[in-house]
């Protein structure tokens, strides 16, 4: 593989996009009627990657000048690919994912477009709001629930809510997290993050306090007999790495560890999303 294509690889941060992916598959375990498409599956995953790839493909490119300070190491300051380049793949991959959701049904593409229409409003602009735009990225997250339900069921069962809950808080709380270690960069783009405005410590409680409201709302599917017992070990474990982050961002609130605390916390989530789908199945 070529430097510039392993460049626009990581481009699409494929840990995230694969996230959202199995977001996708537990939004369909998640739905009344649980229905499996072999078709329908590999076009989620187009659109889920493409989307979520494009989303932080065109991230880089409107902070590419932060990332020179907050992130050098990243694809466009690094020099390993120019901006263009990247607005050009981002567009291609934001158009795929669009279409492979278009093709599985109009109710699927009108959740994709919102859910891109937002991602792209955060990078271009909401992103300077700071708090505004940390809770739009967090419902962001949440939509490959929904877009699972509906490619599932057609629509979206309310109980849903119990399970997107502690997915919105702890995203949340990983957003205001980052902050701290992005507070030189912000300054550049005039970012209102938390951690600019008032401060790493308090920017690091909010965000501890964010981990600890998902670990105590995290207990809602089983109490509803939403899911089964195996739901409880497997969540219990995901509460655990939440609550371990909450304390080392605590004890210590420097950009470093804010780094090492937002990039752990994709583990957490992830173990929250294999709870969610072994306790439905």
């Amino acid at each position: 593989m070529s430097r510039n294509l392993r460049a626009l690889l990581k481009l699409t941060r494929p840990p995230n996009a694969i996230l959202m992916y199995i977001a996708v598959i537990t939004g369909i375990v998640l739905s009344d009627s649980k229905l499996f498409q072999f078709d329908k599956l590999i076009l989620s995953l187009v659109t889920a990657y493409g989307l979520c790839g494009s989303s932080m493909g065109f991230n880089d490119y409107f902070d590419r000048e932060v990332d020179r300070v907050n992130a050098p190491w990243r694809p466009i300051p690094s020099g390993a690919i120019s901006g263009s380049e990247a607005a050009i793949f981002s567009a291609l991959l934001g158009i795929m994912g669009l279409i492979s959701s278009a093709l599985i049904s109009i109710q699927c593409l009108m959740v994709a477009s919102l859910a891109y229409a937002a991602s792209l409003a955060y990078n271009a602009w909401l992103k300077r709001s700071g708090p505004p735009g940390n809770i739009i990225v967090s419902a962001v997250v949440a939509a490959p629930f929904i877009y699972g339900s509906i490619l599932s069921d057609g629509y979206v069962s309310p109980r849903l809510a119990t399970f997107i809950l502690p997915v919105f808080l702890s995203n949340l709380g990983r957003e205001v997290i980052k902050g701290i270690s992005d507070i030189e960069g912000d300054s550049l783009r005039g970012v209102r993050s938390v951690a600019r405005m008032t401060g790493p410590r308090f920017a690091a409680r909010l965000g501890a306090s964010l981990y600890i409201a998902a670990v105590a709302v995290s207990p809602l599917p089983y109490i509803l007999e939403l899911v089964s017992w195996v739901y409880i070990p497997l969540v219990a474990a995901a509460d655990a790495g939440f609550i371990y982050s909450a304390y080392r961002i605590l004890k210590d609130c420097s950009g470093e560890n804010a780094l090492r605390v937002k990039s752990t916390t994709l583990i957490w989530m992830l173990l929250g999303l294999v709870a969610f789908i072994a306790g439905s199945i």
